[in-house]
């Protein structure tokens, strides 16, 4: 059927991304078609598989010219699309979303719409069941997309933090920054099964620069200060969410995550599924000092399984393989005996360039 391949099209643009696309015995997933076919209807893909991922985009002129359309009438049907967040449109050009956008899109609305149970559903089958969620997280060779990054309260005192390795400096480094519901606490509300939702809001990701400006297209962000940013920020940590940036160094961020254990489609590939390689963790580990209590508090918050109670030595202890440098544990110490201190264990890529084109080699050469 003519249709069916519009979608089978798309799929392939996707698949040539660095993050590929969802596949199940080498073929794509037919959760994935389904999911294609709920965000765009025949006359809508027809159009949509001209167009190209990555910020690549076309112009109305040249997508007409190839699906033999009038300009008109790919502006007519491209730019509602554009509105809802479908695809990627600026004066007459357009795109794909990347990935983390185009998996997401009804997650990011905080109402269920008619279609966003079904959404979820769909994402449930090939992004955990088929384990796209590997692809997400990481490379096949274990490049991270995303890593951890720690508030500077959290550090022992004296030691060193790189501006790009701090929420704070990173948040300051941007233009411009748009709170937008969390995608991924969003969809376990909307399907009833939030394990956290006694202790965590829904709550917000910070979209930061060109990905903020998208949503405030689509009526989905609400543009912040950096001030309102980094006490939202502080809020949730002290909430016990980890916060979570791009895997490289380059000042162009497009998000700052809030995750929890239970929800985020990050964390998880090392809290419940078999991904340890899931997020980079920051040059940071956490360590007890004689003023430890005992008290167990910090052992609740890690998400981890990093800290444990030592009765001999009278404090915890942390094992450094297993704590990601988030100073989450470190926030409600009462005895301010926790700190973050500096270990040199990572290193983000220069830019985002470095980072997709070696995660797009080591995705190919499997």
């Amino acid at each position: 059927m003519k249709e069916e391949q519009f979608y089978y099209k798309i799929a392939e643009t996707v698949d040539e991304g660095a993050l590929t696309a969802p596949k199940t015995g080498g073929k794509f997933s037919e959760a994935f078609i389904k999911y294609l076919k709920m965000l765009y209807t025949p006359e809508e893909a027809e159009l949509v598989q001209h167009l190209k991922m990555g910020m690549k985009f076309k112009s109305a002129a040249e997508i007409a010219g190839t699906a033999g359309k009038s300009e008109d009438e790919v502006n007519n049907i491209l730019e509602p699309l554009a509105r809802k967040g479908r695809v990627i449109g600026f004066a007459d050009n357009y795109a794909l979303p990347m990935v983390p956008l185009l998996l997401n899109i009804h997650q990011f609305h905080k109402e269920a719409g008619p279609d966003d149970i079904e959404a979820a559903k769909l994402y449930q089958q090939f992004f955990i069941k088929d384990g796209y969620y590997k692809y997400y997280e990481s490379s096949e060779k274990g490049t991270q997309l995303m890593r951890v990054i720690p508030v500077k309260r959290t550090l022992k005192q004296g030691q060193k933090i790189l501006d790009t390795e701090e929420a704070h400096r990173i948040i300051e480094a941007v233009d411009h920054i748009a709170l937008v519901p969390c995608p991924c606490r969003t969809r376990t509300e909307k399907l009833g099964n939030r394990e956290c939702r006694d202790r965590n809001p829904v709550g917000f990701c910070l979209m930061t620069e060109a990905s903020a400006q998208y949503f405030e297209n689509a009526g989905l962000g609400e543009k912040v200060t950096a001030e309102q940013a980094k006490k939202y920020l502080n809020e949730m940590q002290d909430l016990g969410l980890v916060a979570t940036t791009d895997n490289y160094e380059d000042k162009s961020h497009t998000v700052i995550c809030l995750c929890c254990e239970c929800c985020c489609s990050q964390l998880r590939g090392r809290t419940r599924w078999d991904n340890p390689l899931a997020v980079s963790p920051s040059n940071f580990v956490a360590e007890a000092s004689d003023d430890c209590v005992l008290c167990g508090t910090c052992v609740e918050r890690c998400f981890f399984g990093a800290i444990s109670l030592d009765d001999e030595l009278e404090r915890a202890v942390v094992e450094a393989e297993k704590c990601m440098g988030c100073g989450v544990c470190t926030i409600t110490c009462d005895q301010e005996a926790l700190r973050l201190k500096r270990v040199e264990r990572s290193r983000p890529f220069p830019t985002p360039r470095d980072l997709y084109k070696q995660v797009a080699i080591e995705n190919r050469e499997g």
